[in-house]
């Protein structure tokens, strides 16, 4: 159950990449900031299943064994803290589905970074975005 102060963050694939793989541009930044958030317990942080199926594409692509371990326990929920939205309609309603994958249509790969951003702040009460 949720407390009424928790706050809500949103995380794209390029956060959740930089955060988890080592020797990415970012990580030491980024860990250095995540670490805190996650470690308070009023946080809890949701990531969209477009960003998932991008992430772990990326993982196993570019880690290898190493990435695929990541996915995996993420996957078996090693990691309470993320929230992971499989079904949509979890997310909103299919009318702001729709609109939000006719907006972006044949322009962008699904799970790009506008893409899995766009129609769940508000359902969730997200209040920050890391990206």
């Amino acid at each position: 159950m949720r407390s009424s102060n928790m706050t809500i963050f949103f995380i794209d694939t390029n956060i959740l990449w930089w955060y988890f793989v080592k020797n990415s541009q970012y990580h030491q930044s980024i860990k250095n900031f995540l670490d805190p958030l996650i470690l308070d317990t009023e946080n809890s942080f949701i990531v969209n299943e477009f960003v998932m199926i991008e992430l772990f594409h990326l993982l196993i692509k570019k880690e290898g064994r190493k990435g695929f371990k990541i996915v995996s326990n993420l996957l078996n929920e090693n990691y309470p803290f993320f929230l992971i939205k499989y079904d949509l309609l979890q997310i909103s309603d299919l009318d702001n589905i729709s609109k939000n994958l006719f907006k972006y249509g044949n322009k962008t790969t699904i799970g790009g970074r506008d893409s899995t951003i766009v129609y769940s702040m508000t359902t969730h009460k997200v209040s920050k975005i890391i990206t």
